[in-house]
């Protein structure tokens, strides 16, 4: 199993032993190295280019997480630690995996080392594909004056462009004058189709990788993943990992 190097950044002595604490339990994890503040933290990562996750304090002297993470460029994964709420919409703004509120239990701690897990490795995780091709499954649209048969395990994406879906197959792509909320009538019992942005179903199965909360599909395709639409999102994938 290939270790997620991870490194913690804290100004305070009993945050970092809590965060040491949690990281020892789990094997996926290996600390490469406690810092003080952003400046120790940009000087590590000068000499060590191979770090996976940072653990970031927010509320640090002089430059805070959040800087941090505009002042260097290309930064590994981050999930903000901190004892303050109202930074959490900045904090995902900034793509960061989790935010973490102190003080962190090891059970909340554990739900973050998932969604790293899965972000970081997802190669690694070899889901069992959620599959159904039912013949029940199936439904048709209108598509230039044409019924089309739709067998939704085929579908790669879908894509909502105001009163028109674009539904996207290997073979090709079906428009159709429909609402992406029509759409969802049709699909809502099936576990592996998901929403993850206003404008965006996907196929679970079809997924190749994830980046910065930007999924990569079979198409090569890239899809970001909604704000409003993460939780969830991730929370299907766990489901996806322990079946």
């Amino acid at each position: 199993m290939t270790k997620i190097k991870c490194l913690v950044v804290d100004d305070e002595k009993l945050a970092q032993e809590v965060l040491i604490h949690h990281i020892s339990k789990f094997d996926i994890l290996q600390l490469e190295g406690v810092c003080n503040n952003v400046f120790e933290l940009i000087a590590f990562l000068n000499r060590n280019k191979d770090i996976d996750l940072i653990f970031l304090d927010i509320k640090m002297p002089e430059i805070s997480g959040t800087d941090f993470v505009t002042l260097f460029n290309n930064p590994p994964a981050i999930i903000y630690t901190t004892a303050y709420n109202q930074y959490a919409l900045e904090a995902f703004n900034q793509s960061a995996i989790d935010y973490l509120l102190k003080p962190i239990s090891l059970e909340r701690f554990a739900k973050s080392i998932q969604k790293v897990s899965q972000f970081l490795r997802p190669v690694q995780q070899s889901p069992t594909p959620i599959t159904t091709e039912k013949e029940n499954d199936c439904f048709y649209v209108k598509s230039d004056k044409r019924l089309i048969k739709i067998n939704p395990a085929e579908l790669i994406y879908i894509e909502g462009m105001r009163n028109y879906i674009h539904l996207h197959t290997e073979t090709g792509t079906i428009m159709v004058h429909a609402t992406l909320t029509a759409f969802e009538e049709n699909v809502k019992h099936l576990h592996y189709i998901c929403r993850v942005h206003k404008s965006f179903f996907i196929n679970l199965n079809k997924i190749n990788y994830l980046e910065q909360h930007v999924i990569i599909l079979s198409n090569k395709k890239s899809i970001p993943v909604g704000l409003s639409y993460r939780e969830q999102f991730y929370d299907q994938l766990k489901i996806m990992h322990t079946k």
